[in-house]
């Protein structure tokens, strides 16, 4: 049976979404940023409709990896191999300056070291999964920054869960060696592709062939939660990392990838993707902005300016142009997922208080 209890909040919310975010592209704006608004209306920090649960939660986690999934189905690799170069020194300064500001301001307001760094590490990983759909929405998705900010936000990720590797076994909140961490890393990927090509392609073909479309993408859901379960068990990765690299394993055959796109977007954007990003604003609660509010508006400015700043610079350096700089810079600001995991943590191992967890 249904959980009773969870069929009012989704229905609250996928008419939240729609509404708002209806709204929100009248005004020329992505209906992602109307889907987030949803949440903060519906959720504790306006209206208090809509609690926060741990099933809603699982909903809204398997819309992050089917909306992950579906940029990596609609990724030109070719074209993203051909950015490379900006998309490492983007990600790279993207990773950089947020770091240092992070750590300048837990010191400035009198937080210890290890907080501080913490508190850096947080701002460092752009949200892919928000810039993403932005772009897709604003058909920029395969633009030069696109596909920069694209590739940027993935390896950014990279950096980010390293340096937080790094951080915990310095404080000692984590067993194990930072060396043992960048060791799966390395590996995940090269493995992740060798497994594509001579386990998913194969697969794929043979489920175009024998299998009825729904049967057959059924299998298709299964290939990305396995990647995805991999690149976050196995790889130290944030699972979203799987679903994308499975999108793209799956894009290279050109007779599966229209009907799984078709079969991913109706499942996604029908139902899962509304519920990720209404699920976002339902986290915040801007009433404890109250609790530190120096800190939280100084946080805020911070994670803005040192990524549209140090992302703009590094793009710059990998070729751009000033005003494609500035757009890239833009485009690695949004912070969602990963940063929430990464502040979870720090939650959990007593680096970050309730105050500063909240900020």
């Amino acid at each position: 049976m249904a959980n009773i209890e969870l069929l009012l909040p989704l229905a609250l919310i996928l008419i939240g979404a729609r509404l708002v975010g209806r709204l929100s592209q009248r005004l020329g704006l992505p209906a992602v940023l109307g889907e987030l608004v949803a949440g903060l209306v519906l959720g504790p920090s306006l209206l208090g409709l809509v609690p926060e649960s741990e099933a809603l939660n699982a909903v809204a986690g398997i819309g992050v990896l089917l909306l992950m999934f579906i940029a990596g189905l609609e990724t030109d690799l070719p074209a993203l191999r051909q950015v490379g170069k900006a998309s490492s020194t983007t990600a790279i300064a993207g990773v950089v300056a947020p770091m240092i500001g992070g750590v300048a301001v837990g010191l400035a307001f009198g937080l210890s070291m290890q907080t501080s760094l913490f508190i850096g590490v947080a701002l460092t990983a752009t949200s892919v999964s928000v810039s993403v759909q932005t772009l897709r929405e604003l058909g920029r998705l395969q633009s030069k920054e696109g596909l920069i900010i694209l590739g940027a936000a993935i390896i950014d990720d990279v950096l980010g869960i390293l340096v937080l590797s790094v951080v915990l076994s310095m404080s000692g909140a984590q067993s194990g060696s930072p060396l043992l961490a960048v060791g799966k890393l390395v590996l995940f990927f090269p493995l992740a592709f060798i497994v594509g090509k001579l386990v998913v392609t194969p697969l794929v073909h043979w489920v175009n062939k024998h299998h009825a479309r729904e049967a057959g993408f059924a299998l298709i859901l299964a290939v990305v939660l396995i990647f995805s379960w991999s690149a976050e068990a196995l790889g130290g990765l944030a699972a979203i990392t799987g679903a994308y690299i499975a999108g793209i394993l799956i894009a290279r055959i050109p007779e599966a990838r229209e009907w799984v796109v078709d079969g991913a977007s109706v499942m996604g954007y029908g139902f899962f993707v509304p519920v990720f990003f209404v699920t976002v604003g339902l986290a915040t609660d801007i009433k404890n902005i109250a609790l530190a509010p120096g800190l939280t508006l100084t946080v805020v400015a911070v994670a803005i300016l040192t990524k549209l700043v140090g992302a703009g610079l590094g793009a710059r350096l990998g070729g751009c142009t000033p005003r494609e700089s500035r757009a890239v810079g833009a485009g690695m600001i949004a912070r969602g997922e990963v940063a929430l995991v990464i502040t979870s943590l720090g939650y959990s191992a007593g680096l970050l208080d309730n105050t500063t967890f909240t900020v």
